[in-house]
């Protein structure tokens, strides 16, 4: 592993470029849903490869639900959609490794917007189903039982993300998805934040169940800052490196 910059880079094996290579295929339609890929000897000769990388590549690729490997008849795209497109950005993000103030930046972004578009979309289901895990959290932080509260974090982003009902947004989250419950359940740690989290949470959901689309976007960003902003300290003061090892 190198460093450049301040930021931690480590190099593509020759699968990772191998799996990003057919992603884009796919995704840009060259093998459209249903096809038959051509046999192993094709890739192997066409990325200049062993035969065991394009089989690891394809390992990775079905895991991934991209592909269907039929014993006896070969390898089919499954069907496509919009997951399925982000499917190279969630490669390229797999491979590399993270600084906080890109992976919060990104988280910024994308959740401010599913606050808003949920706020626009909600049902009032939706709505009793938010209040009831705000009130979880709540008892859960009398209890101070952190596990659980990051458990519950967890669902609760997820949850607005899919309230949202933009398939795109929600697309680019599920992507990032991984990497943000990592950090969701390290910000959680201290009890301070946990309160601070609970209460913003609170507010978000009012704001959802008002349909107030500007002060759920806005929530959803004083959260996500603040939270940055104390786990950064909690760094500092620790000496832990600010960047995430995706791939080791």
């Amino acid at each position: 592993m190198s460093e450049s910059n301040g930021r931690y880079v480590k190099s593509k094996t020759k699968c990772d470029v191998v799996v990003e290579e057919i992603l884009n295929m796919i995704a840009t339609g060259k093998y459209k849903e249903n096809e038959k890929l051509p046999p192993e000897q094709y890739f192997v000769d066409y990325f200049g490869v062993s035969r065991v990388t394009i089989r690891e590549s394809f390992k990775r690729l079905n895991m991934l639900g991209v592909i269907s490997i039929r014993q006896g008849k070969g390898t089919f795209v499954k069907k496509m959609d919009v997951g399925m497109v982000m499917q190279p950005l969630f490669a390229s993000i797999m491979l590399d490794n993270l600084s906080i103030n890109q992976i919060y930046d990104a988280r910024l972004f994308v959740e401010s917007g599913t606050a808003c578009m949920a706020a626009r979309n909600r049902t009032e289901e939706e709505v009793k189903e938010l209040e009831e895990l705000v009130a979880e959290m709540k008892s859960v932080v009398y209890e101070q039982d952190i596990r659980r509260f990051s458990q519950l974090d967890i669902t609760f982003h997820r949850r607005i993300g899919e309230i949202s009902d933009n398939h795109i947004l929600l697309a680019t989250y599920k992507t990032i998805k991984e990497v943000l419950d990592n950090y969701m359940k390290e910000s959680n740690l201290s009890m301070d934040t946990v309160r601070c989290s609970c209460e913003y949470h609170a507010r978000i959901v009012d704001a959802i169940r008002r349909k107030d689309e500007n002060q759920a976007r806005e929530k959803m960003e004083e959260h996500i800052s603040l939270t940055k902003r104390d786990l950064i300290e909690r760094l500092n003061r620790t000496g832990a490196p600010k960047y995430i090892r995706i791939n080791e």
